[in-house]
């Protein structure tokens, strides 16, 4: 783009008219600019706008924030290779480089100056040191200009710059290039840096009444703390360690010092000075950590200092990140050997009344996330993202203290709690934050029992009357909408000790109550409601067999199932993850009748149709669908009636997603359409299946590689309900389509084993030579060793099915004696390293029927073969059972569903799985198969196959093909 007068004019107008409340004129002007964008020199001479003071501030402000975006968009090539943007030449790259430190510094508009900052920081995570080397002598010069003038608005730009390109120090492995690159900004920042950091100090001390002097300082100190931190992270630099003293000392000024009076008079000057002193509790956490031995002589008075700075900022209501900083570093200390910090009786009771009560105790904050955003509530409260938050650091706190001094934090935390809950008691409607912090406490500081699984424990309370009197109640009380927070922190209660509960108290008493408060209106209550009946129905006895089974729910399934699809209709739950995971456990468990599976399938199908209009949780819409998955397997395979009803519930909403081309739910419904396919017993299938099947097989339906795993299934069970004769030359299409490309081959072996198994050889014998082609094919252009063994899966499916001829003659009527060669360099290696229960049966009994039935095999010109395939077969069946066993039906656990989230590899259905079918179910065991097949070959010709098996098999082997015989009973001749 050439720059003039007239593209100043042009572009300056284009900005401006991107803010026009008309829309028309709006639209153009985006289009004109985003047509420019594809011009060379499009930002330089966007860069030129922001730099001409002759143009009004909100045009220079708009284009800075489009420079900015186009930067992010440009300056690497795209990542997906079929976008149409085109990076940016490198020409332009460093003429901006040249351009844009110099342009932010001398830039006096702050919004102006924080674009060209980020834009800079854009560059510098691509280009930074090695494509930019320039950079930082270039902010070391500019930082001694600025600080030469005390001109602090740029030194903090060039602060902010520099904080943001170390960064990469604290987070990435450190490499020995990383090292380099470390050490390099080490030796050019550093030194300026601690200039800059002591004389900044300096005046603070002397300035230390004018806040519009102290605000520009503190910022100051703050960014150089956190350079300070970056530039530690991996290894303590030379240059600060020389002078560590005089660092410690003035970091612990700023936490201990409170004559700061000008700034902390003001909110947004307290929360300067309480970044900086956050910035400083994050260092002495680091050293602590890493640097214990340079950091000894200064614990104990940082310790002494975090102390009394908490028991200050513990009392206030907003200062969360200081408060949860320095609490870590009394937690660090409470780890490390010099726990005796907190040997006295008296300061362990003062740490929990004085630090970790403030923090525990519900503040307003709390209770308005509580009613306005209940899934960060829950998120925080019961899955434990709140890992950053007061609560949670403070617990955290006791926790670690309890490691070396139980009785003594026992005993307190007992008398605290306790306390609490004789104050709640003296006003409960006025006191009853009380109540809720002495519950929260109790549930914070329980331990999982030794073995794993869900069980708690804690030597607190007595679990079992704590319960009784505390707990108990608040789930007793007729109004479900009384107290909500602490009918919260109850139901928590209950679903952290669910395990404690007997199960006759459990079904008989707290089922009921759990049913009737998932009708309570807080969407906190009726969530914690659902989470704890779930969780109750994975509650197992010791010896692993769940408590509540299907008998133990029926009293109550009716009104469980209504009041669950009754609390999705309050308002912001119309997408409630954890209502749904709980209608997906109880489905799971309970027996279905007729009735409830009728109400069920219609509530559901009524959510479908509405989800599909708008995708957005994928967490819900993923049990959503799990739900119908194991509505249609645990209700329509035990009463086949049922499958008319599904259909007509759900073909219409499946039928939508695959016009509307809902590209979230395509491999949900795929997979719920093979269910229903399988399910559905008219011989002949219904119009509305046959016109899915009819979309199944055009090419483009399997372009998307997410759906492929879910489509190949679904073809499967069409196959074995169709004519196959009609549809033969599209279903090898998408086999060829498939089994071409290494990520998609085995899913089109998988096409091609169901074409085999189902469907008879006179059917595919004219197509066998392109399928063999299309194989051989790909072996020559790029084979994996995923490919040889899933070829190997195939070849025997073939074998078992049609025979060793069939196979032989198929094989070298596409190649002349194609069969030798793949046997000697394809089977014969590969067959050992097949694993999976029914696949290691599959090929142990194709490979021992090919020698022993195959007239190539046999023949005594093929011995060396012959043997060399029986040394594979005994490889593979003689490995230790743990190495072949693939667990067929795994347990349905949280595990299953964890990051849930929309994109383009597949999402697996658990509820709609199936067991893989065992196209040998007459045959047991292989090992056994092989021995009464060598038997019978060897008994008619006696000794021959003997001294084949002495000359090819290696002598692990021979003894291992020995020891089966003995254990079988079975010898060789």
């Amino acid at each position: 783009m050439e720059w003039n007068q007239e593209t100043l004019q042009r572009l300056a107008q284009c900005f401006l008219d991107t803010l026009s409340l008309d829309q028309e004129s709006r639209q153009a002007a985006e289009k004109l600019l985003s047509d420019g964008a594809n011009q060379p020199n499009y930002s330089l001479a966007v860069l030129r706008i922001v730099a001409e003071p002759s143009v009004n501030e909100q045009i220079r402000h708009v284009a800075s924030v489009n420079f900015k975006n186009h930067l992010r968009s440009r300056w690497l090539p795209p990542s997906d290779h079929s976008c149409m943007i085109s990076p940016m030449e490198d020409s332009e790259k460093e003429q901006i480089k040249t351009l844009i430190v110099s342009l932010m510094l001398s830039c006096s508009s702050p919004c102006i100056q924080n674009q060209l900052s980020e834009a800079l920081i854009i560059i510098g995570k691509h280009d930074f040191p090695n494509s930019w080397p320039s950079l930082l002598p270039q902010l070391v010069v500019s930082l001694g200009k600025a600080a030469s003038v005390n001109d602090y608005v740029s030194i903090n730009g060039i602060l902010g710059i520099a904080n943001s390109i170390f960064k990469k120090f604290r987070y990435q492995y450190l490499t020995n290039d990383l090292f380099l690159e470390l050490e390099d900004c080490v030796g050019k920042f550093a030194s300026p840096l601690q200039v800059l950091f002591l004389k900044t100090a300096e005046l603070i001390d002397a300035e230390g009444s004018n806040e519009m002097i102290l605000k520009p300082l503190f910022e100051s100190q703050k960014l150089c703390c956190r350079i300070f931190f970056s530039l530690s992270f991996q290894d303590l630099p030379e240059v600060f360690e020389k002078d560590i003293s005089g660092w410690m000392k003035k970091f612990q000024k700023y936490l201990s010092s409170s004559y700061y009076s000008a700034l902390e008079s003001t909110e947004d000057g307290l929360r300067l000075v309480d970044d900086l002193r956050a910035a400083v509790c994050e260092i002495i956490n680091l050293f602590m950590e890493k640097y214990e031995e340079e950091f000894g002589d200064f614990r104990d008075g940082f310790a002494s200092a975090i102390w009394k700075l908490l028991r200050d900022v513990s009392k206030s209501l907003r200062r969360d990140k200081l408060a949860t900083k320095a609490i870590k570093f009394l937690t660090i200390i409470s780890k490390s050997v010099h726990h005796t910090f907190f040997a006295s009786h008296n300061l362990i009771k003062e740490i929990c009344h004085n630090i970790v009560i403030p923090n525990v105790y519900l503040r307003d904050e709390d209770e308005e996330l509580f009613d306005i955003n209940y899934i960060e509530f829950i998120r925080r409260d019961m899955e434990g993202s709140d890992v950053d938050t007061r609560r949670r650091i403070a617990c955290e706190l006791l926790k670690e203290l309890a490691v070396n001094y139980k009785i003594q934090v026992t005993q307190v935390v007992t008398m605290e709690i306790q306390s609490l809950l004789s104050s709640f008691s003296t006003n409960p409607v006025l006191r009853w934050k009380d109540k809720d912090c002495a519950i929260f406490l109790v549930v914070s500081l329980a331990t999982k029992k030794t073995g794993g699984g869900a069980s708690m424990s804690t030597d607190l309370i007595d679990v079992q009357l704590f319960f009784e009197h505390i707990i108990s109640p608040e789930l007793q009380s007729r109004d479900v909408n009384s107290s909500p927070m602490l009918k919260a922190g109850s139901l928590k209660f209950l679903t952290m000790f669910r395990s404690h509960i007997p199960k006759f108290d459990g079904i008989n008493k707290l089922f009921p109550e759990l049913v009737r408060f998932l009708t309570a209106e807080s969407n906190v209550v009726h969530s914690y409601a659902a989470i704890c009946i779930e969780k109750f129905l994975l509650v197992k006895e010791e010896g692993g067999v769940v408590r509540y089974g299907a008998g133990d729910i029926s009293p109550f399934l009716s009104q469980l199932m209504k009041n669950l699809f009754e609390a999705l209709k309050f308002q912001d739950s119309e997408e409630n993850q954890y209502l749904m995971k709980c209608i997906m456990r109880v489905l799971g468990v309970a027996d279905i009748s007729l009735e409830v599976a009728s109400d069920c399938i219609g509530s559901l199908k009524s959510i479908l149709s509405e989800v599909c209009k708008n995708p957005k949780n994928p967490v819900f819409n993923h049990y959503l669908f799990e739900s119908v998955a194991v509505l249609v397997r645990r209700a329509c395979e035990r009463n086949v009636s049922l499958v008319p009803e599904f259909e007509r519930a759900l073909l219409p909403s499946l039928q939508m997603i695959l016009d509307n081309d809902v590209s979230e739910f395509l491999p949900y419904a795929f997979q719920l359409l093979t269910q229903l396919v399988e399910l559905s017993r008219p011989l002949q299938l219904s119009e509305n299946y046959m016109r899915i099947f009819s979309v199944l097989l055009e090419p483009n339906s399997w372009e998307r590689k997410g759906n492929v795993p879910a489509l190949v299934p679904l073809l499967k069970a069409f196959l074995q309900r169709v004519s196959h004769e009609v549809w033969m030359s599209q279903v090898l299409d998408i086999f060829k389509n498939l089994v071409s490309s290494p990520s998609t081959d085995e899913q089109g072996f998988y096409v091609l084993n169901t074409v085999v198994e189902n469907i008879g050889y006179s059917v595919i014998e004219p197509h066998m030579k392109t399928i063999w082609d299309v194989l051989f094919r790909r072996l020559e252009r790029k084979y994996t060793v995923k490919f040889q063994k899933s070829l190997v899966i195939s070849m025997s499916l073939f074998l078992v099915k049609h025979g060793p001829c069939l196979l032989l003659k198929s094989m070298n009527t596409a190649r002349e004696n194609v069969f030798t060669a793949v046997l000697e360099q394809i089977w014969i290696p590969n067959v050992k390293l097949i694993t999976g229960t029914i696949e290691v049966k599959l090929t142990a009994v194709a490979a021992t029927r090919l020698i022993c039935e195959s007239p190539a095999l046999l023949d005594p010109s093929a011995s060396k073969l012959w043997g060399k395939m029986l040394d594979s077969i005994i490889t593979l069946v003689s490995r230790p059972e743990l190495e072949i066993v693939i667990i067929d039906d795994p347990e349905m656990t949280d595990e299953v569903f964890e990051n849930v989230e929309y994109k383009a590899v597949f999402v697996n259905l658990y509820n709609a799985g199936r067991k893989e079918e065992d196209p040998l179910k007459e045959t047991k065991d292989p090992k056994e198969f092989l021995l009464a097949s060598l038997f019978k070959l060897s008994s008619a010709s006696p000794g021959r196959y003997g001294q084949i098996i002495g000359e090819n098999v290696e002598q692990a082997n021979q003894e291992a093909l020995l020891q089966l015989c003995n254990a079988y009973n079975c010898g060789i001749a």
